[in-house]
């Protein structure tokens, strides 16, 4: 049975998940990540990691990943149009959080509709750009999860577009994709995880969107 832990360290972070499959992965890594790894190795060994997937490459969902693949070792996967943006301050926003975006390299790319068989789960790749030109979303259809990163949050929030690239247009499509998705479990790229009626949840933001983009 796959396990799902929210590992995030600091408040400021993104969320970080550890997926426990028989490829365990990380999604995200955050931007602080000494407790983010003292969160991990409380599931599993840390060098046991097989995969980093960024949704995207802002600082608090990428400031962390030096360490993290250091100790773990794993490959570090993320949207061909987002791997780019990786040690860019302006791109990244790290120049947001004071920091200087540290020089990373992602070891491969993803592109819309690639599969991530970790085993029991399929993460299925659907491109989401709008708070991000590469940002994307991973979906298991079987087991309805969703892990939207910062395309939408539950309670019908939404990502902000007003950072590098970001496209209200690019958005609001985005969203529309997400509401044709059954989704039983929203791991979002902050806040809370959810399972209460998400379907609607989605569509709250996809009618927010509209409405103020």
């Amino acid at each position: 049975m796959v396990e799902v832990h929210k590992v995030t360290g600091s408040p400021f972070d993104g969320n970080v998940y550890l997926v426990m499959d028989e490829i365990p992965v990380v999604i995200d890594t955050g931007m602080v990540p000494e407790p983010t790894v003292r969160n991990i190795k409380k599931y599993i060994d840390p060098q046991d990691i097989e995969l980093i997937i960024l949704t995207h490459s802002h600082h608090d969902h990428s400031g962390g990943l030096p360490m993290i693949k250091e100790i773990s070792g794993a490959k570090v996967l993320i949207h061909e149009e987002e791997a780019g943006f990786l040690g860019d301050d302006l791109a990244t926003v790290a120049y947001l959080f004071g920091q200087p975006a540290p020089e990373i390299k992602a070891d491969g790319t993803l592109s819309e509709g690639d599969v991530v068989d970790l085993g029991e789960w399929k993460l299925e790749v659907m491109h989401t750009p709008g708070h991000s030109p590469g940002g994307i979303c991973l979906y298991e259809p079987e087991a309805k999860v969703l892990f939207s990163g910062d395309t939408v949050f539950p309670q019908g929030n939404i990502g902000r577009t007003d950072l590098f690239a970001g496209c209200n247009a690019d958005l609001i499509e985005s969203i529309e994709r997400l509401t044709g998705l059954d989704v039983r479990v929203l791991y979002p790229g902050h806040m809370e995880v959810t399972d209460r009626d998400v379907n609607s949840q989605i569509k709250a933001s996809l009618r927010f969107a509209r409405s103020v983009l």
